[in-house]
This record gives C-alpha cells, sequence and structure tokens, in this order.
C-alpha cells in the first residue's frame, strides 16, 4: 500500500471533474438558505420572509432546478469514485480495501468536524458513512444489479416519507413540536434561532449540537442513506455502463438529456405548487415532497448528459476548464462555502443572519460562485490540490502529500 499515490491531473476525467464543479456551485444555490438564515427556513418560506414577489420567485427557482438535483448529481459521481479508487492495486496486486476505508473515517472525521463547529446542514457526515457502509461492497455488483438496487434504495426513502406522513398522528405531542419547530416554526421561534446565530460562537455551537446529532443519525437513517445511497448506487450503475465517463455516442447524451431534463423539472414543479397549495404544512408536505424526490432523480441525470453531451462537443472551453477546476477542489471549495458564510452570518462574524431574503441570497450564491471559478484554476496552476484534499490525502496516505507542481516526481498539468 505504501506504493499507492493519489492520481495526477493529466489522470483525471475532464467530464467528472466538470459534472463536480457544477454540482458543487449549484448545492451552495440550496445551502445559503440554511446558511443566511436558520435551518427552519430551508423548510418554511413562511418562517422569516414575505414569501411573495422577487423572494418567492427565488424560492420557487432554487426549489425546482437545485433542490435534491444537485445532491443527486453529486451523489453519482460520489459513487462513481468508488470504481475508480477501487482500480488502484496495492503492491500483491489487490484493491485498496484499507485505503478505502481510511479514506472514508478521515472524511468522516473532517465531516463531523465541519458539522458541529461550522455548519449543521454538512453532508460529508452521510457520504462516508454511505462510503463505509454501502460502497466498497457493492462496486463488482454488474450495473443491471446497481440499478436495481438503487431503485430500491430510493423506493425505500419514499416509502418511509409516506409512513412518516401517516404516523403523524401516533406521534407525541412532544415529538410533533420539535418536528414543527424546524418544519413550520412561528415567527417568534424562527427570530430567536437567529438570535441564537448572532450571539456568542460557543454558545451557538453548543446549542446547536443537539440538533446536529440528530440531523447526522437520525436523519442519516430516516433518509440520507436512502436518498444518497441510492443516487451513489445508480452512479455506479451508470458509470460501468458508460454513461458517466463519457463512452456512449453524443446522440445518446442529447436524447438522455432533451427527455430526462425537462421531465424531471416538470415533476418537481408540479411538487413546488403542490406544496404552496398546502402551504408548507405538515403532515401533508411529507407527502408532496415525493414529487420532487421522484422529479429530482431525473433532473440529476438530465443534467449529467446535458453536461457530457456539452464535453463530447468541444463547446464553452473555457467554462469547462473552470468548472474542472472547482470540481477538482470539491472538498476545499464546499469548506470554503460553509466558512464564508459563517463570517458573513454569524455573530463573531459579520453578523447578517437574517437579513437577506431568498433573492438576496442568490446575489452572494453568484458572487461566490465567479471567486471560485476565478480563483480555482489559478490555485491548480500551482498547486495539484486544494488545500482541503491535501490534507485528506496526506492522512489518508499516511505521509505528507507533495502539493506543488514543481516538485519532480509530478507530472505537470493537463492543458
Amino acid at each position: 500500500m505504501q506504493h499507492l499515490a493519489p492520481v495526477s491531473s493529466t489522470q483525471r476525467l475532464e467530464t467528472l471533474d466538470v459534472l463536480r464543479g457544477f454540482a458543487l456551485l449549484g448545492i451552495l444555490a440550496m445551502n445559503i438558505r440554511a446558511m443566511a438564515a436558520p435551518m427552519s427556513a430551508y423548510m418554511y418560506p413562511y418562517a422569516l420572509f414575505d414569501y411573495e414577489g422577487p423572494s418567492r420567485l427565488a424560492y420557487l427557482f432554487t426549489t425546482v432546478v437545485f433542490d435534491l438535483k444537485m445532491m443527486g448529481l453529486f451523489s453519482m459521481l460520489f459513487g462513481a469514485g468508488v470504481l475508480l479508487y477501487a482500480t488502484k492495486r496495492t503492491e500483491p496486486g489487490q484493491p485498496p480495501r484499507a485505503l478505502w476505508f481510511r479514506r472514508m473515517f478521515v472524511l468522516l472525521a473532517i465531516g463531523l468536524l465541519h458539522a458541529y463547529f461550522i455548519w449543521a446542514g454538512d453532508i460529508l457526515v452521510p457520504y462516508a458513512l454511505c462510503g463505509i457502509l454501502l460502497l466498497w461492497w457493492m462496486r463488482n455488483r454488474t450495473a443491471r444489479t446497481l440499478l436495481i438496487a438503487a431503485v430500491g434504495m430510493l423506493a425505500v426513502g419514499a416509502a418511509l416519507a409516506v409512513v412518516h406522513w401517516l404516523a403523524w398522528g401516533a406521534m407525541s405531542e412532544a415529538d410533533r413540536a420539535s418536528e414543527l419547530e424546524l418544519m413550520m416554526p412561528t415567527r417568534e421561534q424562527a427570530l430567536g434561532d437567529v438570535g441564537l446565530m448572532l450571539g456568542a460562537y460557543t454558545r451557538f455551537v453548543a446549542e446547536s449540537a443537539p440538533a446536529t446529532f440528530m440531523f447526522e443519525t437520525m436523519f442519516f437513517l430516516m433518509f440520507f442513506l436512502w436518498r444518497c445511497g441510492g443516487m451513489m448506487l445508480l452512479g455506479m450503475s451508470l458509470y460501468k455502463s458508460g454513461f458517466l465517463d463519457g463512452r456512449l455516442p453524443s446522440s445518446t447524451y442529447a436524447r438522455v438529456a432533451l427527455i430526462a431534463t425537462p421531465v424531471g423539472l416538470a415533476v418537481a414543479f408540479i411538487g413546488a405548487l403542490e406544496l404552496e397549495r398546502v402551504a408548507y404544512a405538515m403532515p401533508i408536505r411529507a407527502a408532496v415532497d415525493l414529487w420532487n424526490y421522484v422529479g429530482a432523480v431525473f433532473a440529476s441525470i438530465g443534467y449529467a448528459a446535458t453536461i457530457m453531451w456539452i464535453v463530447k462537443r468541444g463547446m464553452l472551453a473555457g467554462l469547462r476548464r473552470r468548472l474542472a477546476a472547482v470540481g477538482q477542489m470539491a472538498l476545499s471549495n464546499y469548506l470554503f462555502h460553509s466558512v464564508t458564510a459563517s463570517v458573513l452570518f454569524l455573530g463573531w462574524g459579520f453578523g447578517l443572519a437574517g437579513r437577506f431574503d431568498y433573492a438576496a441570497q442568490l446575489l452572494i450564491v453568484v458572487a461566490i460562485w465567479i471567486v471560485q471559478l476565478i480563483v480555482s484554476p489559478i490555485w491548480l496552476q500551482r498547486f495539484r490540490f486544494g488545500p482541503a484534499e491535501w490534507l485528506w490525502r496526506t492522512l489518508t496516505y499516511g505521509h505528507v502529500q507533495p502539493i506543488r507542481h514543481e516538485t519532480p516526481t509530478l507530472a505537470p498539468l493537463a492543458p
């Protein structure tokens, strides 16, 4: 195992990096809701802001275009990643199983630190847990078996949502009240959460810890395991079938994009209108959310097909190069989102929590996109990895990784 090393930039698949960069930027468009305001504002648009005009349109736009779609696309790529990682070989010629699990446990540790000390909406912990519990053990299955397993896991996630809806009446008053505080808070409750964000950092961390624990445990078992895990298996299936690595003809990607994208977005749009009709009320919302749950699967595949078609046609070369750089630094850029939001919105920083409605939040998102699209290629001209990727690899491989390109043993950066 001591002879293994991270892949060089010349070995990376451009298509996967472009897709990863696209998904990473899109994820911020959703996460900003729970970074610029309490988590309840992510779920319930009436929590803090007037749900009308540009703010309503922005909420609807992000729900239809980004919600679950970008997480789904990123999950597909994470699943494909295990297949790429399994092609490495240890000195005896065996797959690097121990190295994979060390990699996942390091990611888990980074995720826990991120969740408890920077932002409670962390996705790294669920990804690491899926990598530990599921992905490695499924890597040798056929594309067909992986597809069936993916559909099965996604179906379980949908069924759990229906069970939650039907079991609402059997829940205790305390449990219902706790869930309503997140899903349908009063204005006073939401303002109280804003006050917590603007208060002392140590108090914010301490009082957020119980909710963070529930998010990383119970919510993982009820949602992330099935949704993210299912999309990861779907990504493995699509990679093995040649879809995610660009082996299929351009015409195939065009057909998939023209069918899956509008179907997925149309289903999600119907779901968004239904949520408005029921005023985002629990428990019926648990069932209505299934419109987007299903539509997002098709939209994620459609987005992937669209990007693949663009790459195969050689279009938008400059933008592709920048997206690929963002994708190569996905962990660093993801953590940059959280750190930047903490500085902007929490009390120990500029204390702007609760001041930006959904439309204004998108302006911040675009500004961060521009910064990362500019800075990521510049960074990778000088360094092999982003700073977080360098730390992740160093801890995984057990020795300090060379980070500068001028290191004699490294290949030059691909043009």
